[in-house]
C-alpha cells in the first residue's frame, strides 16, 4: 500500500502543467526541479519487495482507490496492480514522467486501429488538420518517408489556414552533442534534412522541434499525439514506412491531462512560444461521443479503409516476390554485404535502437500509393463532411498493381493497373449504403456482385494480402478463401461507454549500461504485477520477449495454473537480440521456457501457449528477418479485465533503458473488444502455435512428396541454439560507417 505522504501527493499535488502555467517563460526542467524539492519524502522508504504481493485487504484497496481520480471504484485486480505502481513512485514521484496527481485518472476510447502504418498515419493527419490551438507530437524516429510526408502535408495545410496553431515535435536521433544536453533544439534550417517542411512553408503555424536522447542507451521510444488538450493518441509505430501491423488507441477525457504532463516533462526546455492552452484545463465534465457522432471520427469509412488496406498489403507481393528472388541470388554472390547488414542491425541494438526503428530504410513507394497517404481533401474533413475525402487521390500516390498474386516470373514484368484504388473510390456510395448502424460493414457487402460471386479461392485472400504488404513483402497469401472467418478490419469503432479507470504506467530513459532494479519503474512493476495477480489468464503480444524479469514471471504464472498466451514475432531482430546481455532471440527464450517447465515434470508447460505471429492471409509464420510480415503491437491483457497498451516491448531495451509511455485500462468490455480486434487481423491463434515440447513450430501433418510421406516440416529463423554472432565481426568497419548515417541531428 502506498505511504500516506504519497497518497497526499496523488490527491493534492500540483501538476507540471499547472505550475508551468504560472511561469511559462521558465524551463520545464526547472519547474520539475522545484516540484521535486516539494515532493521530497520526509521518511525513508524501504525497498519495494517485488515478491511480496499478497492480496491487499479491503480497506487498503479503498485507500489505493482514493489515490486516483477514478469515475467509479475500479476492480480489485486493477487496484492491486495500481498499488504496486504507486509504490514504485516512493523514491521518485516523477518516475512515471508526470506528477503523481495525474497518474490515476479516467477516459474513454472511441477508436482503436490494428493495421498497417498508413491507417494510423491517416488518423494522425485527420487530427492535425482539425487542430485549432496546439499540437504536441512525439515519436521515437522521424524518418523521411511517405508516413512523414503525410504529416508534413497536414502541417502545410494547417499553415495554409493561417491558424497560428502552436506545434511541438519531439523525436530521437542520437548525436554526440547530447552527452552534454539531452534535449537538443533543432534549428529551422535543418528541418528539411529529415523531411520536415521548410520554415517558409509553415508561416501560418509556429513549429518548434526537439531531438531528445539520453546517451548512450536512453532512447526516447515514446509515440503519441496530443491535439488541443482534448484528444490523445497512443500508438506502437514511429513516423516511418515499415511492413508492420501496428496498434493505436484514441483517448479522450481526463487521461489527456495526464498525457499533457508527460509531454511537458519530456520536453524539459523552455517552450518558445509556450502552449496557448496551458492555463485552460479541459472541462471536467464532457459529453463523450462515439462513432460518426464524434467529430474526430467522421472521416472514417470502415469498409473503404478495410479494402484499401487489403489492396496495399497485396500489391507489394508482386514487387517483393521478384525482389526476394533477386536478393537471394545477390546474397549468394555477395555474402559479405548480407553479413554487414546483419551486423549493422546488431550494432544498432547495442546502441539502444529498437529493432526496425532505425532510420535506414527511407520511403516505400507502395505505402505512398495507399489512399490514406493523400491529403488533397482534408479541408473538406475540416468542414465536417466526408463526401469529398477520397476524391483526387491519384495526385500523389503513383500507380498500383493488379489484384491477383502473380508467380515470381510474372512479378517484375506484369504491368501496373493504375485503376485499382480508383475502383475503390467509385464504390464509396455502395460502401456507405452497406454500413450498419455501428459504422461497421460486412466484408461481403464491399464487393460488387461479380466480385462476390467469383469462384477464385484466392480472391479475398489476395485482397487481404494487398493490405498487409504495407512496406516489404515476399509472399502471396496461403490461406484458402473458405478458411477465412472474417475480413481484415483496420478500425475498431468501440461500443459507446462511460469513462473507465486508466493509469499511466511509464518508464523514464536510462542511458547508462546495465540492468536497473525494476521495482522503481512503473511500467515494469505493472507488467510483473499483472502476471503475479492474474487468476485466470494473461495475454501478451510483443515483437520480442527476452527481458530477464519477465521470463521467470511468465513461468511462475504457468506454475500457478494461469494460462499465459504469448504472440511473438519469429526472427524479429535476431542478430540484435544475440548480443550479450540483450536476452537472446525469441526462439531461444521460448525453447528454454518450455525446456524448464517440461524438466520440472508437473505439467505446467500446458499452461504456456506461445504463437509465432502469422499474417491474416497466411497459414504459416514467416521469419521477420525477411522484413515482410512483422507485428509491432505491444499489448497485455490480464483476466480479460485489465489491459496495458502503449510503446513498451517485452525486451531488454524497453525494460531497462528506453523512455516508454503506456496506459493501464480497467474495462472488461474494452479488453474483449481489443482482443477480438487483434485476433481478427491476424491468423496467429489459428496457425501460429508452437510445440509445448520444445517451442518449435511444425506443420500439423507430415508432408507428402511424390507420394512418399516425409517428416513434419519445421519453420525456424535463427534456431533454438546460440549461433556464431561474433563471426560477423569481420564486417564491423562497414557497419559502423552505416551507423553514422542513422544519426543526423
Amino acid at each position: 500500500m502506498p505511504s500516506d505522504y504519497l497518497h497526499s501527493l496523488c490527491t493534492s499535488a500540483p501538476s507540471v502543467a499547472s505550475e508551468l502555467a504560472k511561469a511559462p517563460d521558465q524551463t520545464i526542467d526547472s519547474i520539475i526541479g522545484k516540484l521535486r524539492k516539494e515532493f521530497k519524502l520526509k521518511t525513508k522508504v524501504g525497498d519495494y519487495e517485488e515478491n511480496n504481493r499478497e492480496k491487499t485487504a479491503r480497506d487498503e484497496l479503498d485507500h489505493v482507490a482514493a489515490c486516483g481520480k477514478f469515475p467509479h471504484h475500479p476492480s480489485d485486480l486493477f487496484l492491486r496492480i495500481f498499488s504496486d505502481v504507486l509504490k514504485s513512485l516512493e523514491r521518485d514521484p516523477f518516475a512515471n514522467l508526470a506528477s503523481p496527481s495525474v497518474v490515476g485518472t479516467s477516459g474513454v476510447v472511441p477508436l482503436s486501429i490494428v493495421s498497417v502504418i498508413p491507417d494510423i498515419m491517416q488518423h494522425y493527419a485527420a487530427l492535425l488538420v482539425r487542430a485549432k490551438h496546439e499540437v504536441f507530437l512525439a515519436t521515437n524516429y522521424w524518418e523521411n518517408s511517405h508516413s512523414s510526408s503525410l504529416i508534413s502535408d497536414a502541417l502545410r495545410q494547417l499553415s495554409n489556414r493561417d491558424s497560428g496553431v502552436i506545434v511541438k515535435l519531439m523525436y530521437d536521433r542520437g548525436t554526440p552533442s547530447q552527452i552534454l544536453h539531452n534535449h537538443a533544439a533543432v534549428p529551422p534550417e535543418k528541418w528539411s534534412s529529415v523531411g520536415l517542411p521548410a520554415p517558409e512553408e509553415l508561416q501560418g503555424i509556429k513549429l518548434e522541434v526537439v531531438n531528445y536522447h539520453r546517451p548512450p542507451l536512453g532512447t526516447f521510444h515514446a509515440k503519441y499525439l496530443i491535439v488541443d488538450r482534448k484528444v490523445a493518441v497512443l500508438n506502437s509505430n514511429n513516423i516511418q514506412d515499415r511492413p508492420n501491423v501496428e496498434m493505436m488507441v484514441h483517448l479522450e477525457g481526463d487521461i489527456v491531462e495526464s498525457f499533457y504532463d508527460v509531454a511537458l516533462f519530456s520536453w524539459a526546455n523552455v517552450m518558445v512560444p509556450p502552449l496557448p492552452l496551458l492555463k485552460e484545463k479541459s472541462a471536467d465534465k464532457r459529453e463523450f461521443r462515439f462513432g460518426q457522432d464524434n467529430e474526430y471520427l467522421r472521416y472514417i469509412d470502415t469498409e473503404f479503409a478495410s479494402k484499401a488496406a487489403r489492396e496495399l498489403l497485396g500489391k507489394q507481393v508482386e514487387r517483393d516476390q521478384f525482389n526476394h528472388r533477386e536478393n537471394a541470388h545477390s546474397s549468394q554472390e555477395e555474402p559479405q554485404a548480407e553479413n554487414d547488414f546483419k551486423l549493422g542491425q546488431a550494432m544498432r541494438t547495442a546502441m539502444g535502437i529498437h529493432g526496425t526503428d532505425e532510420g535506414i530504410h527511407g520511403k516505400d513507394e507502395l505505402i505512398g500509393e495507399h489512399p490514406a497517404m493523400n491529403l488533397s481533401n482534408y479541408d473538406i474533413i475540416q468542414d465536417k463532411s466526408d463526401d469529398g475525402y477520397h476524391e483526387g487521390l491519384t495526385e500523389r500516390r503513383g500507380t498500383s498493381s493488379n489484384n491477383e498474386c502473380h508467380s515470381t516470373d510474372q512479378a517484375n514484368s506484369s504491368s501496373h493497373d493504375g485503376n485499382s484504388f480508383e475502383r475503390l473510390e467509385l464504390r464509396q456510395d455502395r460502401v456507405r449504403e452497406a454500413g450498419n448502424s455501428n459504422g461497421q460493414v460486412e466484408g461481403s457487402k464491399l464487393l460488387s456482385p461479380d466480385e462476390a460471386s467469383t469462384s477464385s479461392e484466392n480472391s479475398r485472400v489476395s485482397a487481404i494480402t494487398k493490405h498487409l504488404n504495407a512496406a516489404i513483402l515476399n509472399e502471396c497469401g496461403t490461406v484458402k478463401d473458405d478458411e477465412l472467418t472474417d475480413e481484415f478490419q483496420p478500425h475498431i469503432i468501440h461500443v459507446p461507454h462511460k469513462p473507465v479507470p486508466i493509469a499511466l504506467v511509464n518508464r523514464s530513459p536510462t542511458g547508462r549500461p546495465g540492468h536497473e532494479n525494476v521495482k522503481n519503474v512503473p511500467q515494469n512493476v505493472a507488467w510483473l504485477s499483472g502476471l503475479a495477480y492474474a487468476e485466470k489468464s494473461v495475454f501478451i503480444q510483443s515483437p520480442t520477449l527476452n527481458a530477464s524479469p519477465v521470463i521467470p514471471a511468465v513461468l511462475d504464472a504457468c506454475r500457478r495454473g494461469i494460462e499465459v498466451t504469448l504472440y511473438l514475432d519469429l526472427g524479429f531482430n535476431d542478430l540484435g537480440e544475440m548480443i550479450p546481455f540483450q536476452g537472446g532471440t525469441n526462439e531461444q527464450v521460448v525453447h528454454n521456457m518450455y525446456k524448464t517447465l517440461n524438466t520440472e515434470g508437473k505439467g505446467a508447460q500446458k499452461n504456456l501457449r506461445v504463437y509465432w505471429y502469422t499474417a491474416k492471409d497466411q497459414k504459416e509464420p514467416m521469419s521477420a528477418s525477411r522484413k515482410s510480415r512483422n507485428c509491432h503491437v505491444k499489448f497485455m491483457s490480464v483476466d480479460d479485465q485489465v489491459t496495458i497498451v502503449g510503446n513498451g516491448n517485452q525486451d531488454t531495451q524497453s525494460w531497462f533503458h528506453s523512455q516508454e509511455v503506456n496506459i493501464m485500462v480497467d474495462s472488461s468490455s474494452l479488453a474483449l473488444e481489443w482482443l477480438a480486434g487483434i485476433n481478427a487481423n491476424q491468423n496467429t491463434r489459428r496457425y501460429g502455435l508452437v510445440s509445448d515440447l520444445d517451442g518449435i513450430w511444425r506443420t500439423s501433418t507430415a508432408v507428402s512428396v511424390d507420394g512418399v510421406r516425409s517428416e513434419e516440416r519445421v519453420i525456424q529463423s535463427s534456431g533454438i541454439e546460440p549461433v556464431g554472432f561474433f563471426g560477423a565481426l569481420k564486417g564491423l568497419s562497414g557497419a559502423i560507417k552505416r551507423l553514422r548515417g542513422t544519426g543526423g541531428f
